[in-house]
């Protein structure tokens, strides 16, 4: 296995189409289920991997690997997997300070009335949040929805409007940069408040 992974990276460093599909087969089913196995979530544990094969089809020139092959494709599922546990945590962290926040807000009262802080920042990031969906392109705002709003599943999503699971993850990643953006400034804004 090892020799014939150096052969097809010697193709694949030439532009090889048929090298990239025949790594992409031998390897794909393994480490989507690795991936998987850490994050606890098939459709995460998809596009970890899938985007793990974008790179290496974009960076074949350049790819100098001094280890074999399967163990180089393992420790980059590995950290893929583990900064996006990092970044979960992260979010989980703010979401919990603003929901920490709402809470306070409620549940005491400072004279004249309930802390204003978050309540401002919930209708800050409500704005921000519904204002970024609406200006998504049309596909793109109803694959989003139907992702992240009514739960659906790639496949679910795919199988309604007729697409490829591709076209609806290339959509629902779109989507997410677009929106995130706008996360990073009200994020950047708030913290310099509190700050």
């Amino acid at each position: 296995m090892e020799n014939l992974d150096k052969q097809i990276l010697k193709e694949l460093k030439y532009g090889s189409k048929a090298a990239f599909e025949s790594l992409f087969k031998i390897h794909y089913s393994p480490l989507r289920r690795y991936a998987e196995e850490i994050l606890r979530d098939p459709d995460q544990a998809e596009d970890v991997v899938e985007n793990l094969f974008v790179i290496i089809w974009e960076d074949r020139k350049k790819i100098d690997i001094h280890t074999s092959f399967k163990s180089y494709l393992y420790r980059s599922t590995f950290n893929a997997c583990l900064n996006l546990i990092r970044k979960k945590k992260s979010e989980n962290r703010y979401r919990d300070f603003f929901l920490h926040h709402a809470y306070f807000s409620k549940s005491h009262d400072y004279g004249s009335g309930s802390y204003p802080l978050s309540g401002i920042i919930e209708k800050e990031i409500d704005e921000k949040l519904e204002s970024a969906i609406n200006n998504l392109p049309p596909q793109c705002k109803n694959i989003f929805i139907m992702s992240r709003v009514d739960g659906l599943s790639h496949q679910e999503i795919a199988d309604k409007l007729g697409l490829s699971v591709n076209t609806v993850k290339s959509q629902i990643m779109n989507a997410l940069k677009k929106i995130n953006v706008v996360l990073k400034e009200i994020l950047t804004v708030f913290v310099f408040v509190i700050l």
